[in-house]
């Protein structure tokens, strides 16, 4: 009876982390078609400047600084699967009233606002719940594999999903194609209520909400390496806020592409993501944590080659820079993502990873709107092709220059 309870026990467990994977996986499925297919009608569809532009890429990030450590400091004492299912559900109704409004008369750019902010937030609530509830579904030891896994499947909708959402606008056109991007989200939210594993939350709160966020951000602070992990993703944020920003702008404006083409640019860039997804277990075991993060800054010098695309197969060189580029991101998440879950207790995982993902997160805004800002600026004076070459080389560097930041740090597997 004793044997078979434990091997009752590793089924449920293994059937509980299938789940969670694969409505993770629809979950980032869902972010790439909706992250693609709303810039998308905003450039082709309602003509958005880059100013605008910009502003669209930041609101969905300004959830973090608003909402995060709320998130972080409430979600301990309550189940996180519930917040899972939430989360998802409010996503895909967020997204669904675009198709809604254009058929009852038409969607503008304050429209786009508001559904990419509201569903900010609730992605906020579900990437704090997600982490936190991961350490309840595996061993400890087991996590920087189960990680690489879900990095996996974020670098796969990378690659699927901005070609599906450009295929989806270009044969069904925007109407139906928002609303087909926005269904994995249910897909999400039924796949976690099959998780069956009972988490363990923490006592019903004691001390004040303020001082739990303290708490968060004081054990972030104090703790020599993820002070120096958070600092050096918060640069590293910033850059790919300003890359993110301008690409698309880049992609139609300079190279012309229409939206399919421009979803296949996208996806082709994430087979790098892919090849970063699958080495980061291998790297991170062969040359050590500190070594793996500092090598990610490679990706400075891929970005450095970005004004070959004025010279040359403008087309070919964007694609070839965001396949070696998109290598190191995911190794980065991998790595810092598993020791965070791995140096912090179990009652502190959703404050501690709330006030990390919030200081870290809380750059992007602030380099979409640089991108996007100073993109039109330089556009205008120095001409579309020229101007934002220059904001994705700079934003490229700025990403993998943060690898730099991490150089002197030590882990817990190294200390």
């Amino acid at each position: 009876m004793r044997g078979r309870s434990t091997t009752d026990t590793a089924t449920r467990s293994n059937a509980d982390l299938s789940w969670y994977w694969s409505s993770q996986t629809a979950s980032f499925v869902g972010d790439r078609l909706t992250g693609f297919a709303v810039p998308s009608i905003a450039i082709l569809t309602l003509d958005a400047s880059g100013a605008e532009v910009g502003v669209l890429s930041a609101l969905g990030w300004f959830a973090y600084p608003a909402f995060g450590l709320l998130a972080g400091a409430a979600l301990p004492h309550v189940p996180r699967r519930r917040v899972l299912i939430g989360g998802e559900l409010v996503r895909f109704a967020a997204f669904a009233t675009i198709p809604l409004a254009a058929v009852l008369g038409g969607v503008g750019i304050p429209q786009l606002f508001l559904v990419v902010a509201v569903a900010g937030v609730a992605m906020v609530f579900v990437d704090v719940a997600g982490q936190s509830y991961l350490p309840a579904l595996v061993d400890q030891r087991a996590l920087v594999g189960a990680n690489a896994k879900l990095q996996s499947s974020d670098s796969a909708s990378k690659l699927v999903g901005p070609a599906l959402a450009g295929l989806l606008l270009r044969t069904t056109g925007s109407t139906i194609g928002m609303l087909l991007s926005a269904l994995p989200f249910l897909a999400s939210a039924y796949g976690r209520t099959r998780i069956t594993a009972i988490e363990q939350t923490a006592a019903p709160a004691t001390e004040p909400l303020v001082q739990r966020i303290r708490t968060g951000i004081g054990f972030v602070r104090q703790h020599p390496v993820l002070r120096q992990q958070v600092g050096a993703a918060a640069v590293r944020s910033f850059g790919t806020g300003m890359v993110d920003a301008v690409l698309l702008l880049f992609a139609y404006r300079v190279l012309g592409l229409s939206s399919l083409a421009g979803g296949l640019l996208i996806a082709a860039g994430s087979v790098g993501g892919l090849l970063g997804a699958f080495v980061a277990n291998k790297l991170a075991a062969a040359l050590g944590t500190r070594r793996t993060l500092v090598l990610t800054g490679t990706e400075a010098l891929c970005w450095l080659a970005i004004p070959l695309c004025l010279v040359t197969a403008p087309a070919l060189t964007l694609v070839l820079i965001r396949v070696l580029a998109g290598v190191w991101l995911p190794v980065w998440n991998v790595v810092t993502t598993s020791v965070r879950q791995q140096v912090t207790p179990v009652t502190l995982q959703s404050t501690v990873h709330a006030a990390a993902r919030t200081l870290t997160s809380s750059t992007v805004p602030l380099g979409a709107l640089t991108g996007g800002f100073a993109g039109g600026v330089l556009s205008h004076q120095l001409g579309a092709a020229t101007g934002l070459v220059l904001i994705l080389a700079t934003g490229g560097v700025i990403a993998g220059a943060s690898a730099l930041l991490v150089a002197r740090a030590t882990t817990s597997s190294e200390v």
